[in-house]
């Protein structure tokens, strides 16, 4: 990517990273603070869009895994069934890394919630299933139908944080926030819910909003969370303030 590009996400998403420096740096970082990737075994808690598959690789650094916990635009959607799985997977001395949060696109020209695919001449939703939530903010409340569960579940969402992203200038970035908040809130209760059904030792919570790019372009990353939970103690340790130091010393735009 060159730098107008990354300036342009920038105005967006002030602390924006290459996604591929920064999941080195995650590797990196983790040996740091003591974990072997070799015992590292990661869930991925993203949006099911294809462009993810092609432009998401920040676990593909010789971790174990992933797993695949989300659905729609990131929200953990296998639920208590889905974490408990991978809670059985992790090695019984390593720990579990989730990395979790919805993802939005913003082209060259500075358009945010949209991208130019592969294959494409023309911009598309980026991210799709949210611009579609939000076309329905002002529809009736409804219940979410077996139909579309996930979907629904998203409208039903945005609907109640409507001022909210009604008040913003860019309301598909606000709304992409409260997808974070809420995909934040989901993935620590499913870990509340189910202390009791990880055989390792630990567990890394890396929360973002991921940033898709135009094709041919290097893709984002903001990052929100780093956290380490000791599973025998309890203990939380909150690593974000150490990494973003660690990152300022290392990175490369």
């Amino acid at each position: 990517m060159n730098n107008s590009y990354l300036k342009t996400i920038r105005k967006y998403y002030p602390n924006a990273i290459y996604s591929e420096i920064f999941g080195k740096l995650v590797i990196e970082y983790l040996k740091q603070i003591g974990f072997n990737p070799d015992e590292v075994m990661t869930a991925n808690s993203i949006c099911s869009d294809d462009i993810n598959a092609m432009q998401f690789s920040i676990s593909d650094s010789g971790l174990i895994g992933p797993f695949y916990l989300g659905g729609l635009d990131g929200f953990p959607f296998t639920g208590l069934t889905g974490i408990q799985a991978f809670a059985h997977h992790m090695p019984e001395d390593g720990a579990l890394l989730i990395f979790y949060g919805p993802h939005i696109g913003i082209t060259k020209e500075g358009k945010i919630g949209k991208v130019v695919r592969r294959g494409q001449d023309h911009e598309s939703n980026c991210c799709g299933a949210a611009q579609a939530a939000l076309d329905k903010i002002n529809d009736k409340p409804q219940e979410p139908s077996l139909l579309d569960y996930q979907e629904d579940t998203i409208v039903q969402l945005f609907q109640q944080n409507k001022v909210r992203i009604e008040d913003e200038p860019y309301p598909i970035q606000e709304a992409t926030e409260v997808m974070y908040e809420a995909v934040q809130e989901r993935i620590h209760l499913l870990i509340t819910k189910s202390k009791d059904e990880f055989v390792g030792k630990y567990l890394i919570l890396i929360g973002s909003i991921f940033i898709n790019v135009d094709e041919g372009a290097d893709s984002c990353i903001t990052y929100k969370e780093f956290r380490t939970i000791n599973l025998d103690t309890n203990e939380e340790k909150d690593h974000l303030k150490g990494f973003v130091t660690y990152l300022a010393k290392n990175k490369l735009d």
